[in-house]
């Protein structure tokens, strides 16, 4: 019996090693979801309205990265995810969700992290009647350097980025669908304007995506390119290559 001590002490000892040694911007979760449904009467008919939320809390040992990501997903007033995830619900119900199966899905993802940051996907949709829903999705980076978001302020001058998102979105989202572009972009011989929403980082590319009706018709969906950091190293400024240490 006397041998097994040993070994057992010693490999408690290396775990602990081990944790003292964590990384204290690595981001946990603790998943928090919120589902309720109302009954719903209307001269359409009767049936019931729901509301469903799902979001990774950020646990970590880095405060600001994490009220930076709770402030994403709330607000800059508050860290409360109870209550103000309540008050939207309340509000669905009691405004654009007073139809029958009227619908609000939302989602907040963490996706991926390296040492360098961390990435959320929020996506969902909201259905109030009509011929369908309105689905958003985008993603937003957080550096683990100073936990605010990593997005437009990279790039020495955003503006430049249109010609080498317009090549990247023709090619990766629209040709292999259809090759009669303009059938799905709103303006197909000008040149495309930014994403409204902020670029986010993903397996060592940057993802620029488009929302419903930004450049295209619904059927269209979200477009989306993503485009290597090596490729957009000619755009990047001094933080952007401090962020991925890239050196002149």
């Amino acid at each position: 019996m006397k041998k097994l001590l040993i070994p057992i002490a010693f490999l408690l000892a290396f775990m602990g090693c081990n944790r003292t040694k964590s990384n204290p911007n690595d981001v946990d979760v603790k998943l928090y979801t919120l589902m309720d449904s109302v009954f719903v009467e209307s001269e359409y008919g009767d049936d019931y309205a729901y509301f469903t939320l799902n979001a990774d809390l950020p646990i970590t040992k880095n405060d600001s990265l994490r009220k930076n990501i709770l402030h994403w997903m709330l607000s800059d007033e508050t860290e409360d995810y109870k209550t103000y995830f309540e008050n939207e619900k309340d509000h669905f119900f009691a405004e654009e969700g007073d139809e029958p199966r009227s619908t609000l899905e939302s989602n907040y993802t963490l996706s991926e992290q390296t040492d360098l940051y961390v990435t959320y996907i929020s996506e969902g949709f909201i259905y109030t009647g009509g011929a369908h829903p309105m689905p958003w999705y985008f993603g937003t980076s957080f550096s683990k350097v100073d936990g605010n978001i990593i997005g437009y302020d990279i790039f020495d001058d955003p503006e430049k980025l249109k010609g080498i998102i317009s090549e990247n979105i023709r090619k990766q989202y629209f040709e292999p669908n259809n090759t009669e572009e303009e059938e799905y972009l709103f303006e197909a011989n000008e040149p495309f304007q930014l994403p409204s929403n902020q670029p986010w980082i993903e397996t060592d590319s940057v993802v620029f995506c488009y929302q419903t009706y930004e450049i295209a018709p619904y059927s269209a969906g979200a477009p989306l390119c993503k485009i290597a950091i090596n490729d957009l190293k000619p755009y990047l400024n001094e933080k952007g290559k401090s962020l991925f240490n890239i050196e002149e």
